[in-house]
């Protein structure tokens, strides 16, 4: 049973909630989310495609590495994340802050998502063969070049090539892999979540700062 802390609509602490029942009731509560950028082939932002065994949202791109902030963590704790998923280490002098983004959603499962969401965005430069994927959460590592992405969310491109690693389940092994990818495939967010990342990601390489999101 994982515990979260929980707060009021301004971020003020209330105290402590088991995870599932605090979606459920709606209560608001912390999460991390670590983007990985590279400079390769022109700029390109990392996306982890969910396990099918995920319970929400399987089969479906995401954040690089995302999770709760348990009780009583602040949000540097939340590099496990990317320690965990990814089998990369990062520290925080090695992560840029973006801010708390606000995400408000209702699922069709009862779950409602009152989420303050720490944003936090790193450069690495390493190949795909170099991560360690946590493979009950993530079917999938894939690189989106930023300038295809911002297409893709502005509307002006169907779908984008990718370059990734891909699960083989049934030999167990990470494959390298190229492929397609529609809108449809992204985990849905009422906001232009995917294209604000993108073009902070061509900031970041850019060395134009500062960056935020909201």
């Amino acid at each position: 049973m994982e515990m979260i802390d929980v707060y009021d609509a301004n971020l003020k602490l209330l105290g402590t909630e088991e995870r599932n029942k605090a979606h459920m009731l709606g209560l608001w509560h912390k999460s991390f989310h670590l983007w990985l950028v590279s400079p390769k082939n022109g700029g390109q932002v990392m996306y982890q495609w969910r396990s099918r065994e995920m319970q929400n949202f399987p089969d479906m791109l995401d954040i690089s590495a995302a999770g709760h902030l348990l009780a009583g963590e602040k949000v540097s704790d939340g590099l496990r994340e990317a320690q965990e998923e990814l089998g990369i280490t990062l520290n925080m002098h090695d992560i840029h802050n973006l801010g708390y983004r606000v995400e408000v959603a209702d699922q069709t499962n009862g779950q409602k998502n009152r989420e303050y969401q720490a944003v936090h965005m790193a450069m690495v430069d390493a190949d795909l063969n170099q991560f360690s994927p946590q493979v009950e959460e993530v079917a999938g590592l894939y690189w989106v070049p930023i300038s295809d992405g911002m297409g893709l969310f502005l509307d002006n491109l169907e779908s984008v090539a990718c370059d990734g690693l891909f699960y083989d389940s049934l030999n167990s092994l990470w494959k390298q892999d190229k492929r397609k990818f529609t809108r449809n495939e992204f985990l849905p967010r009422i906001q232009k979540y995917y294209l604000t990342i993108h073009i902070m990601a061509g900031r970041f390489l850019n060395g134009c700062f500062p960056l935020a999101i909201s």
